[in-house]
């Protein structure tokens, strides 16, 4: 197959071979060295490029995902009048020492500082969070980049070249599902190519970028379309999620790194189904309705009888999930809680996710979904129908977790994990019920 895109601000094409990633096209069909493979699962960055000016993963990106786009190695930095501001930066503050992780590093600096003028040290934190360094402890590099914001030396706002790409049709799509047994539908990546690496095989891919039909967040009635590859990032910063779907647009921002939610889907996250996935229980609290399409079909089926087991759904082989409709809330507080080992790159050991309406003290509607803690996230239905009507006091609040911790323990058993997930969802929903 052969591709043609932008790479550091010039027209390239190349012949790339099935499955191949961009790390190993760079390197080996351009001679980039400075991509550098670290962990191969999308956790280290020091193989991060740019794509379209943001930070992605090579390692866990298709080659031909590029097609028509713009990529962005370090090399890009390179001038003849000498080192980039951003650059000297790093050097004058110590933010180098190996070197190792320092390409990376720089470009997921720059993407930031095209798009914030002026980075206060949490934004500068956040978006470096999925490089990981271990030689300078960070502080360095947090002061380099906040050094770099202040250099009025370089252009920020980088020349774009447009590359003509023909888009692809869903229909293609479902007739390929439909020829072709035992393929796999890839989006993001992030999940699938991990598993492939780890299983040392090839999969045959039917890959789903550059097809409008599949991304788009647009309101139609009361409901809300998602399709199904949007990414964690796209879904965390748009307004009509923030607005009507709060804790979808919280839980999106905390999964994974930012790489990773530059390159994860919804329905990517959706289909491979993780108990710990940070998108279901919102969802869930969102009515969401799982759209299945097929050559000549289409149905819909809710989200909690779309997952079937853990990381099992119904979705059959010649199907593809399309778009997720979701109910919009009005007048309701959202919100989203994960527990985890940490703040970035890690998987929810407990999740709640959380909407509730109330006025002068009686709650009219909640409506509660937990993730992390049974063999696949769930709503407390009998919970939910308990509170309504009633007045937000300590002994309602009480009695109401009561019903969740046993219906978990009646679900599942008492598993030794519940010895600390129990207490800490009882602190979770006492605190949220409370508001």
């Amino acid at each position: 197959m052969k591709i043609s895109f932008v790479l550091n601000g010039n027209k390239v094409e190349c012949e790339i071979e099935k499955n191949e990633r961009l790390l190993y096209t760079l390197r080996e069909k351009f001679s980039i060295k400075s991509v550098k493979e670290g962990c191969a699962i999308g956790e280290c960055g020091t193989c991060t490029v740019l794509i379209d000016n943001e930070p992605h993963y090579s390692c866990l990106t298709l080659s031909s995902k590029v097609n028509g786009h713009d990529v962005k190695t370090v090399e890009f930095l390179n001038s003849k009048n000498g080192l980039h501001p951003l650059q000297e930066a790093f050097i004058k503050e110590g933010a180098v020492q190996c070197g190792y992780c320092t390409p990376g590093m720089l470009l997921t600096a720059y993407s930031l500082l095209i798009k914030e003028k002026n980075p206060d040290i949490n934004k500068i934190k956040e978006a470096i969070s999925g490089n990981l360094c271990r030689c300078t402890g960070y502080k360095q590099i947090v002061d380099a980049i906040k050094a770099a914001h202040s250099n009025k030396n370089w252009d920020i706002i980088p020349k774009k070249q447009e590359i003509e790409v023909l888009k692809k049709k869903k229909e293609d799509i479902l007739k390929a599902l439909t020829e072709n047994k035992g393929y796999k539908v890839i989006a993001g990546g992030t999940d699938l190519l991990v598993k492939e690496r780890k299983e040392e095989r090839k999969y045959n891919y039917i890959e789903l970028s550059n097809i409008d039909d599949l991304n788009m967040i647009k309101e139609e009635g009361d409901r809300i379309l998602i399709g199904a590859t949007v990414t964690h990032t796209d879904l965390n910063k748009n307004e009509i999620i923030n607005k009507k779907a709060k804790s979808l647009a919280i839980a999106c921002g905390t999964i994974g790194s930012p790489q990773i939610r530059n390159m994860g889907t919804i329905g990517g996250n959706l289909v491979n189904a993780s108990p710990a996935a940070d998108s279901i229980p919102p969802l869930l609290i969102h009515d969401a309705i799982c759209v299945l399409e097929s050559l000549g079909r289409i149905k819909e089926i809710p989200l909690s009888d779309f997952i079937v087991a853990p990381y099992k759904t119904s979705i059959e082989e010649n199907e593809l999930l399309s778009c997720i409709k979701i109910t919009g809330l009005y007048g309701y507080e959202e919100g989203y809680e994960k527990v985890a080992k940490r703040a970035s790159l890690a998987i929810a050991r407990l999740s709640v996710a959380w909407a509730i309406k109330e006025k002068n003290g009686i709650f009219e509607d909640v409506r509660l979904s937990i993730g992390s803690c049974t063999p696949m996230p769930f709503r407390p239905k009998d919970m939910e129908n308990f509170l309504k009507g009633k007045k937000r006091e300590e002994s309602v609040i009480k009695e109401a977790v009561s019903m969740v911790l046993k219906g978990i323990i009646e679900k599942s058993g008492m598993r030794p994990s519940y010895r600390y997930k129990l207490p800490v969802l009882d602190g979770l929903i006492t605190k949220i019920l409370r508001g």
